[in-house]
């Protein structure tokens, strides 16, 4: 796996980028109401954070609100952030200032009410932008985020917190299988048990069914045996994933976190030419109580 990256085809992601509303993918909705990508704009610009956005706070039901103002005379821009954990009641504000007009990911968010946040990134996925992702962080840890604009979003999928690696999988078929999106494109999070030389081995794979390509990477149980539980819900950390088919490039995750108040939920991003593109996904297998 420690192969040498390739550089990224941009022709796809060129046109997308300078065709105002083009179609990205078409899909339904999955049995549990995860999102599939449906027709949206890719990314022009940094005012499509702008709206009213509805989903998960470390598996909490969360709403955000974004307003962009762009800072004259300068290309720069400001971003106004209302945050509420809607089931703790709690509401949040913030401002970031002289965010570049291309951007994807604002970085370095503080956000302040009744105690501060600190938001270390904030991802809109660029192939559509529907979706918004990010990290939190409290006392060393990093709690992920997933939203979805409002108007699109789907219903909220209530779930148990974690309880360790084995949640990956749930009983008693020892496989899960996760539906949403790899920076905004239709994808699946796949993860199974299987036994390896009489060993048993975790594999997680991520498909990105737009572009008919998925990537891998194997675990055994011993190592997640010995992991701390930070570890455990973010076990592919600066893992780089061997694709299919192997002209593929390999895949770098920079986190890939399982929410730690509801199961049903994880939100990663993996690492391209020095950039974050988010990733999101909710749990379409039944997890027991």
């Amino acid at each position: 796996m420690a192969q040498p990256m390739t550089p990224r085809p941009l022709s796809r992601r060129t046109a997308l980028k300078r065709a105002a509303g083009a179609a990205l993918a078409a899909g339904t909705t999955l049995g549990l109401g995860a999102p599939t990508a449906m027709a949206a704009p890719s990314l022009q610009d940094v005012r499509a954070f702008q709206g009213t956005w509805s989903g998960a706070y470390d598996g909490r039901r969360a709403t955000l609100r974004i307003v962009v103002q762009q800072q004259p005379p300068s290309s720069y821009y400001t971003l106004f952030l209302t945050f509420t954990e809607v089931d703790r009641g709690e509401t949040y504000s913030g401002t970031v200032q002289y965010v570049p007009q291309d951007a994807h990911e604002v970085r370095g968010i503080t956000l302040t009410g009744p105690s501060t946040l600190s938001w270390p990134s904030l991802l809109l996925h660029t192939w559509n932008t529907d979706f918004l992702s990010g990290t939190s962080s409290w006392g060393g840890s990093g709690y992920p985020f997933s939203f979805y604009r409002s108007s699109s979003a789907p219903p909220y999928a209530a779930g148990r917190g974690f309880r360790g690696w084995t949640d990956w999988l749930g009983q008693p078929y020892d496989k899960a299988e996760y539906a949403g999106n790899i920076d905004g494109r239709n994808a699946h999070l796949k993860v199974f048990r299987y036994l390896a030389n009489g060993r048993p081995q975790v594999q997680f794979t991520l498909e990105d069914l737009d572009r008919s390509v998925s990537w891998a990477a194997t675990f055994w149980d011993v190592d997640f045996n010995q992991w701390s539980t930070d570890r455990q819900r973010n076990p592919l950390a600066g893992v780089r994933m061997a694709p299919y088919p192997q002209s593929a490039e390999p895949k770098a995750i920079d986190y890939l976190y399982w929410h730690s108040w509801n199961a049903m939920y994880v939100t990663g991003a993996d690492i391209w030419n020095g950039n974050r593109y988010g990733m999101s996904f909710i749990r379409q297998t039944p997890l027991l109580p």
